[in-house]
């Protein structure tokens, strides 16, 4: 349990009753719902526009648009989830709180963990790929590793220095950080829509749509998992990681993941048809797999400059300052949010529950920046990384159905501003296309992600067990079983395998175990929701009709 001298785990509130727990004094609700929408934008166009593209016209050529159609679909489905779930939990670090609401402290750490291991990793693939772009103008930051980039000595002392940089601008509170966000978001929305017009009007080669597809098995599905898809548009969570410190959440968080997710969708799609419409046709000659454009920085760069666009190129490289740094900068401050709620929990050391006088988790924020600069030094690949990201992210946000049908049966009267129809529907729906998108990741990846889960969960598990703490193990164990038949699936049906399915019985497969597992998830939540989530189920104090 969390300790009592803080006063904050307590039952909670009566739906009519207002807020005054100690918690919603902690941290300040100083978000309005612009604020809200523009860092979901900023959480959503970070690295992947730099990069996604050029992954995704590799992969699947001109069938690339439509596995951002379907990675649209997918994200919305779960943002529709999310949205319902946010409209209920208005308190930071919400993906740490859910699980542990329904399910117990196995849950949560789990859900928690997976959360804040992709998290926490977001800031240095935020700063790699800023510097990779930036080596095209300053090549000492970056030297050539086979037909990828690593960073030089230099690079390295660059790299934690924008780190420690992103990290005092959060110290200095949300409001704070709001700001810088506001800034960097509007610039983030007008370039990559100025970038792909005129590419797609200078260029102009719009036979290269009729190119055949590549021939490989699963283009579209390996272009939305490895391709950067699914990465690039699940920064609609931030809406409910910052739910805490925002005014009127119940309205403001659902509103600014569906706003904040539809302009980012379309702003990719402008993005990735101006990307097809701009690649010279002798570049293609041997077909999309085969397109190679590795001058000394980004994709997009060297396409700019061999059309002879250094204008593009110019505002190119600064956007690549301006488009990872707001978003590393915002997930540093995210991820803190995260093992902030997990130290209040006691699924972490407590000590990361603290906060300063600002209001601002500052222990949390620290043990972000260590880990965030001890990835630069082994991180590989973009690409690489983001397909091991996803796996992970997926996996904590396939928490969200299962969560939303337990709540809606524990806490049945709390107040929901926003409730999606269909719950059974919808949410099984959700966590089928989930399970899909862990998959499309890829084996390694995944492998990866339950390697980086299970261990410290079994950590997690075996301390509790030594100190005689509870931890609602028979609440948590569908998780073993869902990661289990995960892999299981994998080592079997997969490309590859000795059992190799066709991709439309592989779906089924997949689906099929997903909506077995689903209701034993759900059935085996906890009764009541679980005292020790530190969430008020009410609307928050403060200035409630304000935006």
């Amino acid at each position: 349990m969390c300790a009592p001298r803080r006063g904050l785990c307590q039952p909670f509130a009566n739906a009519d009753s207002r807020d005054t727990s100690p918690l919603a004094a902690t941290l300040k609700r100083d978000l309005g719902v612009n604020s809200l929408i523009l860092t979901v934008v900023t959480g959503t166009i970070g690295s992947g526009w730099l990069f996604a593209p050029y992954f995704c016209a590799r992969i699947a050529g001109p069938a690339s648009l439509l596995a951002w159609v379907i990675g649209g679909v997918m994200a919305f489905l779960l943002a529709l989830v999310f949205a319902e779930l946010g409209a209920l939990v208005n308190s930071s670090g919400a993906l740490a709180q859910l699980p542990l609401l329904s399910h117990g402290r196995l849950s949560g750490f789990i859900g928690g963990w997976s959360a804040w291991i992709s998290y926490v990793s977001l800031p240095s693939i935020e700063v790699l790929a800023l510097l990779q772009y930036l080596s095209s103008v300053l090549p000492w930051l970056t030297r050539d590793v086979g037909s990828s980039q690593a960073l030089t000595g230099v690079g390295q002392l660059v790299a934690v220095a924008l780190l420690v940089l992103f990290t005092w601008i959060n110290l200095a509170g949300i409001s704070q950080l709001a700001r810088w966000i506001d800034g960097l978001t509007l610039w983030k929305l007008v370039v990559p829509l100025l970038v792909s017009i005129s590419l797609m009007l200078i260029a102009g080669h719009w036979g290269n749509l009729q190119l055949p597809v590549p021939e490989q098995q699963n283009t579209l599905v390996d272009a939305i998992g490895s391709g950067g898809v699914l990465f690039s548009l699940l920064g609609f969570r931030t809406a409910m990681d910052l739910a805490g410190e925002v005014r009127n959440p119940q309205r403001n968080v659902p509103l600014a993941m569906g706003v904040g997710l539809g302009l980012c969708l379309l702003i990719y799609l402008v993005l990735q048809l101006g990307f097809l419409v701009s690649v010279p046709p002798e570049a293609l000659q041997q077909g999309w797999s085969r397109l190679s454009l590795s001058a000394h920085g980004g994709p997009l760069v060297a396409l700019a400059t061999g059309l002879g666009l250094g204008w593009v190129a110019t505002l190119l490289l600064i956007d690549a300052v301006a488009s990872p740094g707001a978003t590393g900068m915002a997930y540093l401050g995210i991820s803190a949010r995260v093992s902030w709620m997990m130290g209040e929990c006691r699924l972490l050391p407590g000590a990361l529950g603290r906060l300063n006088r600002r209001g601002v988790p500052h222990w949390s924020l620290i043990s972000s920046l260590v880990i965030s600069t001890i990835l630069l030094w082994v991180a590989p690949s973009w690409q690489e990384v983001v397909s091991f990201l996803t796996s992970t992210l997926i996996i904590a946000l396939a928490m969200g159905p299962v969560s939303l049908l337990a709540l809606r049966r524990q806490l049945p009267n709390a107040p929901r501003r926003f409730q999606i129809p269909c719950p059974w529907l919808l949410s099984g729906m959700a966590f089928v296309m989930a399970t899909w998108a862990t998959s499309w990741s890829g084996r390694e990846a995944l492998e990866g992600a339950v390697l980086v889960i299970a261990v410290p969960s079994l950590i997690y598990a075996l301390s509790n067990a030594w100190k005689g703490q509870p931890i609602e193990l028979t609440s948590g164990l569908w998780w073993a079983l869902y990661l289990g038949l995960l892999i299981l699936d994998m080592k079997l049906f997969s490309t590859g395998q000795p059992l190799e399915l066709p991709m439309g019985w592989h779906l089924a497969v997949l689906a099929g175990l997903a909506l077995a597992v689903m209701p034993l998830a759900v059935n085996s939540a906890l009764k009541d929701a679980s005292p020790h989530a530190l969430t008020p189920l009410t609307e928050p104090t403060g200035s409630p009709q304000s935006t």
